[in-house]
């Protein structure tokens, strides 16, 4: 058998380690229990999640390139063992900065590790249909909080929250060990013969491959990174928030408040999985325009009613956030070429930190100011509509180039 043949079994080893380092998106459920247990602040817990997003963002751009060095097998395995250390030296925390340093930093290496490079190994499995394969390990890495956050919500109404980390660190290393085996590297000449395939539909891809020095020096990259920053903010304010806000606008028990953030999990990898395939049929930059639009209305919802419309509204927002997920990939491989995506990709998703960076502590701030989310909520609908303007300039370059290049050719 070609290794073509064999790269469904190994993507769907890429799936299930991604779905165990997906542990971030369960945050919102750690984080009232912490808070009661020790005592602390919105705002000075919340930093934890600020911190591993940051970590897990900007790590990979002076880590990436050791996968080169080692392989892609040995370095994720580095990377889950740094990742399963981390969440077990959790269940020890006794002070906030301990905290931040275990499961903001060490657990947030862990990721870095892990998901960038799972993202970059699952599209070069599939060169030929790279927004189903982001779609995919997307989806599969978003759906943590959907498993993870009622086993935690469970075992810590038993147990306490700080006996749930060696827990989970037990399940995680169970899982993610004998599963790392089946991983396989990606032959050198493997990329060539399904190249051909690429650029058809929707979307205009680069001929050249660009290094990370060269990419760095082109516009695009700016525009694309802001872009993509401006889309993930919401979904990372959500995912930081989404147990609180529900408790507190809209008085949900703890409990009911972990079903929901399983659901929005749910929408989350649903939205990845879809418009990762969709993505590869109407265009990439067709469908972010899509996704601020939905993202800036549903916001503007949320800043005005409760009830069930506002759940539904933050329905929506998991979706496209998840959507977002699933573009950085496909994005930076139709602009940059797929040669260096693992590194490129890595620039990329900084993106990610900067969004983490904003939304969480934008959000804890606001609500502590003022009592309320809905400045917030205002905020993110406006950047929905910068990013909105964006993308639009993105699409209008990204035509132009192609009708260039076709009355050459004639």
């Amino acid at each position: 058998m070609n290794f073509e043949s064999k790269r469904w079994r190994y993507m769907m080893a890429a799936m299930l380690l991604a779905l165990c380092s997906g542990i971030g998106y369960a945050w919102s459920v750690f984080q009232k229990p912490l808070m009661e247990n020790f005592e602390w602040a919105l705002e000075t817990i919340s930093i934890t999640f600020t911190v591993q997003v940051m970590i897990s963002t900007l790590a990979p751009v002076f880590l990436s390139r050791f996968q080169k060095i080692w392989g892609v097998q040995k370095y994720l395995r580095v990377g889950m063992s740094i990742y399963i250390l981390g969440i077990l030296a959790t269940m020890f925390t006794s002070s906030i900065g301990y905290l931040y340093i275990v499961y903001g930093i060490v657990v947030g290496i862990g990721i870095a590790m892990l998901y960038p490079a799972l993202m970059a190994y699952a599209t070069g499995l599939f060169p030929d249909k790279t927004g189903m394969a982001s779609g995919l390990l997307a989806s599969a890495y978003g759906s943590g909080a959907v498993l993870w956050a009622p086993i935690a919500t469970f075992f810590m109404n038993r147990f306490g929250v700080l006996s749930v980390f060696g827990l989970l660190a037990g399940i995680f290393a169970v899982i993610m060990v004998p599963v790392s085996f089946i991983i396989r590297g990606i032959p050198a000449n493997f990329k060539s013969t399904l190249d051909s395939k690429r650029g058809s539909g929707a979307n205009n891809v680069t001929a050249k491959d660009y290094t990370w020095k060269e990419m760095l020096q082109t516009v695009n990259f700016y525009m694309i990174l802001v872009s993509l920053t401006l889309g993930a903010t919401a979904g990372l304010m959500i995912t930081g928030h989404a147990s609180g806000m529900m408790q507190e606008i809209l008085s949900f028990t703890a409990e009911q408040a972990a079903v929901l953030v399983g659901i929005f999990s749910a929408f989350n990898a649903l939205g990845r999985l879809i418009f990762g395939f969709v993505s590869d049929r109407l265009g990439r930059y067709n469908v972010i325009l899509l996704l601020f639009a939905v993202i800036g209305g549903a916001m503007l919802i949320l800043s005005q009613t409760t009830g069930l419309i506002f759940v539904i509204a933050l329905l929506s927002i998991s979706a496209c956030y998840g959507g977002f997920a699933s573009m950085f990939s496909p994005v930076c491989a139709d602009n940059f070429g797929m040669k260096h995506l693992s590194v490129n990709y890595s620039f990329l998703y900084i993106a990610y930190g900067m969004a983490g960076l904003i939304g969480p502590q934008m959000a804890a701030r606001i609500r502590s100011a003022s009592g309320s989310y809905e400045t917030a909520f205002l905020a993110v609908a406006g950047m929905s509509v910068v990013g909105f303007i964006l993308v639009l300039r993105l699409r209008f370059k990204k035509n132009s180039q192609t009708s260039n290049t076709l009355k050459e050719s004639e």
